[in-house]
């Protein structure tokens, strides 16, 4: 009977043993189950450039659509979509190509005219990257990356589309275009100041609020009588003085030194009265002078109308196409390039088929408000000249 006891615990515990071994097994079986599963379902959230290598996916091919061009589009679209011309384009194609050329040539390659109509399109009709990038037929990191150069391309031509007339010649074609329009004698430019909304940076957000608590870059403009811009400075922030911007312009020390003689420019009332600057007199008392305010609103008009003809063409800069989305830097040059397409536009006669639309309250000029600056900066000589105007012309 003992040693059959003893034989009964012997077994007992050796079923015990088995069995915890058993227990142990199946747990460490499951511990590497469960790892395993979380392993696997962390490899399933990386990003996929970041899966391990057994992991593998079939690339998707590349869908390339169809290039933009001219072809087989009418004159009247061709000006409703991208403001210019056919000819108008040609030849601008055949300015810019140098800088644009690619220098290798595959069956992929974007050509510089599908570059140019792209940001033409931008630039008319205010709409972001994604949109013109999509109409081309292009992706939108391929826009953004040549946007840059076919402004640069454009801005080169500058001295050839936007230039204050310096022969004596030219000046007389200006001066007599201006008599004609309402008899205001010796006028080379009509100058004022436009507003063109932006995002600010958010460093500097104050220096870009202007009068009209909006935010904005202010760009100083001269133009002839027929709406020719032949001068433009364009990066002044929307806080700064029409005044001011003038003054510490090259045209303005070119006038300073004499080199356009006896010659005017017509500003409003936010300028200061300066012998090659006629603004109109606040209170005018005689027949003389009314004449002299007529004839100068309807000379000084002609650059507000330039103003809103220049947005309504490129509605990129007006306030319906919304604040430019770019570096300041970006947005000069986006300025700059519209001004001498605007330019190519007045010289080749192409008409503006749209509407000038009616400018919101808010992005009128109102220099009721810079009268009283202005007149601070009046000076002696230019009241004696405008004094001299009033009496011999009027």
């Amino acid at each position: 009977m003992g040693q059959t006891h003893l034989y009964l615990i012997r077994t007992h515990r050796s079923n015990s043993r088995a069995a915890k071994q058993q227990k142990g097994d199946m747990e460490v079986i499951l511990i590497q189950r469960t790892r395993k599963r979380r392993a696997q379902q962390q490899q399933q959230q990386l990003p996929q450039h970041q899966q391990g290598p057994q992991r593998h996916r079939r690339r998707q091919e590349r869908i390339f659509r169809p290039r933009t061009t001219l072809q087989g589009l009418r004159e009247h679209d061709i000006i409703q979509r991208y403001r210019l011309n056919w000819q108008a384009i040609q030849q601008l194609l055949r300015n810019i190509e140098p800088q644009l050329a690619p220098t290798l040539l595959t069956p992929r390659t974007i050509p510089t005219e599908t570059k140019l109509i792209a940001v033409l399109h931008i630039l008319a009709s205010g709409s972001f990257q994604t949109t013109g990038a999509l109409l081309a037929g292009i992706s939108q990191p391929s826009f953004s990356a040549f946007l840059p150069k076919v402004l640069d391309a454009i801005i080169g031509l500058t001295p050839r589309h936007i230039c204050f007339p310096k022969t004596l010649q030219k000046q007389q074609e200006t001066k007599q275009g201006f008599y004609l329009i309402s008899g205001f004698p010796h006028v080379l430019g009509a100058i004022d100041c436009t507003h063109v909304r932006l995002v600010p940076p958010a460093a500097t957000e104050h220096l870009y609020r202007n009068r009209k608590h909006t935010h904005s870059i202010n760009v100083h403009v001269i133009v002839d009588h027929q709406g020719l811009i032949t001068n433009i400075v364009a990066k002044y922030p929307g806080s700064v003085h029409d005044s001011f911007i003038f003054r510490h312009s090259t045209i303005n020390e070119h006038f300073q030194e004499g080199r356009y003689g006896n010659r005017l420019l017509a500003a409003d009332q936010g300028y200061g009265i300066q012998p090659w600057i006629m603004t109109p007199i606040g209170n005018p008392s005689t027949a003389a002078e009314r004449a002299y305010n007529d004839a100068h609103r309807s000379t000084h008009t002609i650059v507000k109308s330039t103003f809103s003809i220049l947005k309504s063409r490129f509605r990129c800069l007006n306030i319906t196409g919304g604040s430019l989305l770019y570096s300041l830097e970006m947005i000069c040059k986006i300025i700059l390039t519209c001004a001498i397409l605007h330019n190519i536009c007045i010289k080749r006669n192409i008409p503006l088929l749209e509407a000038e639309p009616h400018m919101p309250e808010e992005e009128e000029e109102d220099d009721g408000g810079l009268q009283h600056e202005g007149e601070q900066q009046n000076t002696a000589a230019g009241l004696r000249r405008r004094k001299h105007v009033v009496n011999n012309f009027f």
